[in-house]
């Protein structure tokens, strides 16, 4: 595909038409095989182009082993999980209804039910069989795909950790999130953003002789499964239009594993790489993944529902 066939998307956050291509990367988990990635020109967060549809999100979520994954990042998780439940406790009373949507296994709405949050119900796309170790402690499990099961004015605090970079329509699910809330109720997330060390790798895609590199980052960053990279801008806008106030934004480093394994599962796996050397690569790649100052790629955001 050149230039000149590309259909050039419209931001998905600003709406604006103004997207500037970045690169094409494989996609071996569903259909659309090619994947492009565009930044776009005003508000800066960079996403996938591609029209993908909710079935084919599916498909490709299926060829993952989610149990392995969350048994993998488990310490890790528990570990930040633990922090944002110290954040929380500032901005909502134990006696607030919480609703945390895009659960996984449940593990943070056991951690809350742990710490006192008593009023807590789930909602993931569909019912797995390893949320039985929250079935009797939430209030409510809703399944669904579009939100529509849950009622309108009826929570005082929607957590999302993790779930913004993977929906096809942002903007759709902030509204839902302000259309679920209280007056006064808070939204509180965390979602990817672009850092320092992706703009340096978007100016190496346009270099000859390094732009193998500067892709081979991007498939890392955005792919089927992370459609969107936010900056602290584009979610100013995403929350502002949605009806939220009081926005904060911080961001920071944040891995939920070793350097060497994103090493050798992002750079040594993918190009069919030998992995004894992730010993010796993982400490030069230690300053762009493991660095605020390079990778502060975690937004932790908190807003609250105008009046």
């Amino acid at each position: 595909m050149t230039s000149k066939d590309r259909l050039i998307p419209v931001c998905r956050v600003c709406g604006c038409p103004n997207t500037i291509y970045l690169c094409d990367t494989d996609n071996e988990h569903s259909k659309t095989a090619i994947l492009s990635h565009f930044r776009c020109n005003i508000c800066g967060s960079v996403f996938v182009g591609n029209e993908i549809e909710s079935e084919e999100l599916c498909v490709a979520y299926s060829t993952l082993d989610s149990k392995k994954y969350y048994e993998e990042i488990v310490s890790e998780n528990r570990k930040k999980m633990q922090i944002i439940i110290g954040h929380l406790k500032d901005l909502i009373s134990p006696n607030d209804r919480i609703i945390d949507i895009g659960t996984g296994n449940g593990l943070f709405v056991e951690m809350l039910h742990d710490a006192g949050f008593e009023n807590v119900s789930a909602h993931e796309i569909q019912q797995d069989s390893v949320l039985h170790r929250v079935e009797n402690i939430v209030q409510h499990m809703y399944c669904d795909f579009d939100y529509s099961s849950i009622l309108s004015d009826s929570f005082n605090a929607v957590i999302l950790l993790d779930v913004f970079e993977h929906v096809i329509n942002p903007k759709y699910l902030s509204d839902m999130c302000a259309r679920i809330l209280k007056k006064d109720g808070v939204i509180y997330f965390h979602t990817p953003v672009v850092t320092r060390a992706d703009r340096l790798m978007h100016l190496v895609q346009k270099t000859p002789g390094l732009r193998k590199a500067g892709t081979i980052w991007q498939r890392g960053r955005t792919s089927i499964f992370h459609l969107e990279n936010y900056t602290p801008e584009s979610l100013t806008l995403l929350l502002e239009d949605a009806g939220f106030r009081d926005i904060i934004i911080k961001v920071k480093n944040e891995r939920s594993w070793p350097v060497a394994r994103y090493v050798r599962t992002y750079l040594l796996e993918k190009q069919r790489l030998p992995r004894f050397i992730t010993t010796f690569l993982a400490p030069f790649f230690y300053p762009l993944l493991a660095s605020d100052i390079l990778n502060a790629n975690k937004a932790i955001v908190s807003a609250r529902k105008a009046e």
